[in-house]
Order: C-alpha cells, then structure tokens, then sequence
C-alpha cells in the first residue's frame, strides 16, 4: 500500500493563487491534523507507506503557525466491532462488500464498503497519537468513527453529510468565525479527502500542503487529488510554499 505523494502533485493555476484584497480582512485559517495515530504509521495496524516522511513537516508547520491559528486533530476511535472490520464480517482485509446498515432512526442504507485490518480501536495503543507529533493541550481533539454501524472517515462524521454521526467539527469552527482550513495527516485518499470533501460542502475554503499527507493507494490518492482539484481546493508543495503565498492574510486573520 501507500505512495510517494509527489508522484501526484496538482500544482494550482496562478488564477487559483491570486487573492481578492478584501478577503484579507474576512478570512480566519484553522490547521487540521487528520489522524497522526500510531495504527497508521509505521508498524502499526494499517500503516500508510511512507507516513513518518510527514511529521518533521507538519511539526515544523505547527511551530510557524503556533502565534495565528488554533488547531484541530481528528482521532479514528472505533468499537472492536466496527461494521469497517474485516474480523467483523470474517472475510480478509481488503475485501469489497456490500452492505445494509440499520440506523437509529431505522432506515437502512445500502453501502459498498471496503473493509480494513482491525486499527485505532478505541483506548487501545494503536488509537493513541504517535509520540513524535507535537500535541498540544489548547488542540481540539474530535472523536469519529465511534459508531459501530456507520464509516467516519470524515472528521466532520459520517459520509451522509453527518447525519448519523456528527463530530461536532463544524459548530466549533463556526464559533471560531473560521473561513480556511489547512489540511494535513492521514490518509490523503480517505480520511484527508473526505475532510476536504465535507469542509467544501459546509462552505469553507481548503489548503492541501502536499509534503503534509501521504495516500493509501497511489491510484486512489491521485483519483482524490483530481477530484479535490476540480473542487477549487488550493494545493502547495510543501509549507513554504504555503507561507509565501498567504502570509499576509494569516498575520491579518490573526488579529
């Protein structure tokens, strides 16, 4: 599994670049860190390839932003029976299957799944943050996927416009007058994309910094970038190339 993510990269249009003057005073970014667990980096349960390549610079990143900008971290915290688990359905990991999920409010719904190795069960090692992230205590930590009956890859909830599960996400950045997200973490091609996917859909702008994410599959990360893309999410190299390009508006957002 896994890929090299500058294998993909979707380098934005100069128009995409350009900003409006007056959005300088209406904008306010919030940096989202997509599940830094140890399940999904090296040696654990789902491990991303290449997924510690991101930690020197999504640290590096928290200490440039740390003066202008709160941060949120989403945290994969399943049941031991999640309706994800191939140990669930006996079938081996990896598998495609259809399913009926009852809901609460017992409507049915009918979803393809894929279903993975048992990972990130809830106050199991494998959940916890990986060490070597910065955490800290001012971070706003969102639970998904608590659910044993729905899929949350998204960190707003589940992928029926959080219908079944809702985090909680997207009344706390609507508290913080939040317009922008930077998204980085895991994985680039579910958990990152389907983030972007909801944040867009709730009317935020989204920043993708390449050298913050890695992917699954280098097929389904590059089918993802493609789709974001098409949805106007802005991408950068690396954090640099971030920095230089909204500088003035994060040191006015922040005031």
């Amino acid at each position: 599994m896994g890929n090299t993510q500058t294998k993909h990269k979707i380098r934005p249009t100069t128009t995409t670049r350009l900003v409006d003057p007056l959005r300088i005073k209406k904008s306010k970014f919030v940096m989202g860190i997509i599940d830094p667990q140890n399940d999904f980096l090296r040696g654990g349960a789902l491990a991303v390839d290449d997924a510690n390549d991101i930690i020197g610079p999504v640290n590096k990143l928290r200490f440039i932003l740390y003066d202008y900008m709160d941060t949120f971290i989403s945290q994969d915290f399943h049941p031991p029976d999640h309706m994800s688990f191939a140990s669930t359905h006996g079938l081996t990991p990896l598998t495609n299957i259809k399913l009926d999920l009852v809901m609460a409010d017992n409507k049915v719904l009918n979803v393809e799944q894929t279903l993975w190795p048992t990972h990130c069960v809830s106050e199991t090692p494998g959940s916890n943050f990986h060490k070597d992230f910065i955490i800290l205590k001012r971070d706003k930590i969102f639970q998904k996927g608590t659910k044993s009956n729905v899929e949350s890859y998204s960190a707003f909830g589940d992928e029926f416009a959080n219908t079944y599960e809702n985090t909680g996400l997207h009344k706390w950045l609507l508290q913080k007058e939040i317009t922008d997200i930077i998204l980085v973490g895991l994985a680039t091609d579910y958990c990152v994309y389907n983030t972007a996917k909801d944040a867009i859909r709730l009317g935020y702008r989204v920043h993708l910094i390449l050298s913050c994410v890695r992917g699954v599959k280098p097929d389904s990360t590059k089918k993802a970038l493609a789709d974001l893309s098409n949805r106007k999410v802005v991408f950068y190299d690396d954090i640099e190339d971030f920095c230089n390009a909204n500088k003035e508006i994060i040191e006015q957002s922040s005031n």
